[in-house]
């Protein structure tokens, strides 16, 4: 049984440490399940920022904050956009196990986060930005398995492929 505290010596049955399986040719379940719901979080991403482009600013809004929440919502809606290409950009070399795809997609949905959630908390954004935070974090949980991060070091040549 695996110990709850973190020691250094890790226990063979814990699942949540190295991935001690057999790598196959085809990619495993839990980078399939990133891959989509990162495609389904970018389609979202899209739609909202070319819906919030075309909203535009509401007419009963103080003259004063006018520009403010012009900015605003030119920032959340052109940053979805781009950051929604750039993440289907980037999913789409999962299956050829990148390295490199996995890291530009992290940085990718850690601004995409970050974007929509102070896209709500301005005003600027709708409850729409919750369900593309939740997609984009279960798509990262999902890239980032063990069953993932063997197939990706086995695709990419790992150095470190067989240390356990």
């Amino acid at each position: 049984m695996p110990n709850m505290y973190p020691t250094m010596i890790s226990d063979p049955s814990d699942r949540n440490r190295r991935f001690t399986g057999e790598v196959g040719d085809t990619w495993p379940q839990s980078l399939k399940w990133g891959y989509r719901l990162l495609l389904a979080a970018a389609v979202l991403m899209l739609v909202t920022g070319l819906m919030l482009l075309k909203s535009g600013v509401p007419a009963d809004i103080d003259p004063e904050v006018r520009g403010t929440f012009r900015g605003n919502l030119f920032i959340v809606s052109l940053g979805n956009i781009v950051l929604g290409l750039c993440l289907a950009g980037a999913a789409s070399f999962f299956e050829r196990g990148s390295k490199a795809a996995r890291r530009w997609a992290a940085g990718f949905a850690l601004a995409t986060i970050f974007l929509n959630f102070a896209g709500f908390f301005v005003g600027v954004s709708g409850t729409v930005s919750f369900v593309i935070v939740a997609l984009v974090a279960f798509a990262m949980f999902a890239a980032f398995r063990p069953a993932a991060n063997a197939y990706v070091d086995a695709q990419s040549g790992d150095l470190w492929r067989g240390v356990k």
